[in-house]
């Protein structure tokens, strides 16, 4: 009786082990969340580095006018609010490894043309450089 006991709580314990196991397994990944400050034709920062399949969560805000946010060869393409305006939050998976430029793409004002930066997608430890 007492081997019996012992064997079902041995039993328990590794079923509820396997359990929390494939609850972990079963979470979605966690976003990297990543700051953008729009302002007088700038981003801040203007290289976002990141890794291929990443899930990346980008928070937008301008301190001056709104502006736009396009990253080349993605569906990224956005209106950021202007200074006053809620936070602008745009999720995306992070495509293949290689260099993406993104710019504002509205116009805001004389220094416009400049106002661009780079995403940069770093391939995974199992991953060649394809781009």
């Amino acid at each position: 009786m007492k081997n019996r006991r012992i064997r079902q709580a041995v039993i328990i314990v590794v079923v509820a082990i396997s359990c929390a196991v494939g609850a972990k397994a079963l979470q979605p990944p966690e976003r990297r969340v990543i700051h953008v400050a729009a302002e007088r034709f700038t981003f801040a920062p203007s290289q976002l580095t990141v890794t291929t399949g990443e899930e990346i969560e980008l928070r937008l805000t301008s301190d001056d006018t709104a502006h736009g946010f396009h990253i080349a060869d993605t569906d990224v393409n956005v209106v950021i609010p202007k200074r006053g305006g809620e936070e602008l939050v745009v999720t995306f998976k992070a495509p293949a490894p290689g260099r993406y430029p993104f710019e504002c793409n509205r116009m805001c004002g004389a220094g416009h043309d400049f106002m661009r930066g780079v995403l940069v997608v770093r391939p995974r430890a199992d991953q060649a450089v394809t781009r």
